[in-house]
């Protein structure tokens, strides 16, 4: 698939100092808004690199309960779960009352549930999760004559049954006066308890310097407008987020819009009342791009800066993929105090003569030896591209092996 430029532009809501554009962008996907960088190859290089002084700064886990449950229940409170219950027996009575059941219908058995229940049914669904069968009616099953089987201690506490009604029937929203925000429906629902896990995250976990940005998958198997398939991936459908981690722990996290046209930090353009005059956003924009202050991003990239925004002000340095790379984003980060390290690609604007010893590296052709090092600085000395095996970060840390030979520092 070609490079695309759909004309249009928007502002970033998480950083007024860029712009989000489709220029110098592919999309992954027709309907899916997530893009990589396409840019020409550079054919002039600076003398010389300006190394960026990050400061070392060691991750911190404050004080945890002293069980595991009491460590749990922060993540997901009483308070919480009380309201779960009043949404799902209201919910519940809403069916019973306008509904015509059939004689043998399952939810002609419902009596209304408990907080107490509701932890149970979890701990059902995260023992299902650890301790796999064939079919889920199977954890419910029992050994007899001619079929010897694991007997699951679940069955003591809730009835096959019973589970399958509150996994249907269970709401963590309140379904007759969900949240007016700007997010699709499918995320609304989930939204409040989606902030109360971050802001739980960050109270556990003071981050350190070194952070992770990526895409994530959650598997998903119903029906949706919000999900998305990467083939790729292990898990290759399902509702995609993108997430900045450290040491495998999510910090923050933003839902992944696969039809917003910006994407889903994106404010886009209103529409002019009065055509005749310029309305406030094209005269921002049109400032914005006369000065090099600030940055056109794609959408995909444009999240990595609202997810550092998202996290306590600090200095980071933040490792990304190739599907975000690109030396504009990481002239960007540095501009906004963060280091940046990367992989990239032959089309994302790096230096040309990488482009042809990455070629021949692939093809097993001119093999670069173990600890050599090649950097083409950028024009503005402010990042550079690396081919090498063993690398060091600009805060002269060392990475150990690169999986791929072209990396991109800023």
């Amino acid at each position: 698939m070609t490079s695309q430029s759909i004309p249009g532009e928007a502002l970033n809501a998480s950083d007024p100092s860029s712009y989000i554009t489709e220029e110098n962008s592919r999309r992954e996907q027709p309907n899916d808004i997530t893009c990589r960088p396409v840019f020409n190859p550079a054919t002039r290089c600076g003398a010389y690199f300006l190394p960026m002084e990050m400061p070392s700064r060691d991750l911190e886990v404050k004080p945890l309960p002293h069980t595991p449950l009491q460590l749990f229940q922060l993540f997901l409170p009483y308070s919480l779960v009380e309201r779960w219950v009043q949404y799902t027996n209201s919910w519940v009575a809403s069916l019973l009352q306008d509904r015509q059941l059939r004689p043998a219908a399952r939810l002609r058995a419902w009596y209304e549930t408990s907080v107490a229940e509701v932890y149970v049914w979890l701990a059902i669904l995260i023992y299902i999760g650890i301790h796999k069968e064939p079919t889920l009616h199977a954890h419910w099953e029992t050994s007899y004559l001619g079929h010897q089987g694991p007997d699951h201690s679940i069955i003591r506490y809730m009835t096959y049954d019973r589970f399958q009604l509150l996994q249907r029937h269970l709401r963590v929203f309140n379904p007759f006066n969900l949240a007016d925000t700007d997010l699709p429906k499918v995320f609304r629902a989930v939204d409040n308890w989606s902030e109360h896990l971050q802001q739980v995250s960050l109270k556990l976990w003071s981050p350190g310097t070194n952070i992770a940005v990526d895409e994530c998958m959650t598997r998903f198997t119903g029906r949706s407008y919000e999900t998305t398939k990467v083939p790729n991936k292990p898990t290759p459908f399902g509702f995609k987020t993108w997430v900045v981690a450290q040491k495998g722990f999510f910090l923050r996290w933003i839902w992944h819009q696969p039809r917003k046209r910006y994407g889903p930090v994106g404010l886009p353009k209103k529409p002019r009342r009065q055509p005749r005059k310029k309305s406030q956003f094209s005269r921002q924009l049109r400032s914005q791009r006369r000065r090099d202050l600030y940055t056109p991003l794609n959408p995909t990239q444009s999240v990595v800066i609202a997810l550092l925004n998202r996290l306590p002000k600090a200095r980071y340095h933040v490792f990304i993929d190739n599907l975000f790379s690109s030396v504009n984003l990481f002239t960007h980060l540095r501009r906004l105090g963060h280091g940046a390290t990367g992989t990239a690609r032959r089309n994302c604007g790096i230096f040309k003569p990488f482009i042809q010893l990455k070629v021949d590296d692939t093809a097993g052709r001119n093999l670069l030896q173990f600890g050599e090092l090649r950097i083409a600085p950028t024009v503005d000395h402010k990042a550079r591209n690396r081919d090498e095996f063993t690398c060091i970060s600009p805060t002269n840390m060392p990475l150990g092996l690169a999986g791929q030979p072209n990396r991109v520092e800023g």
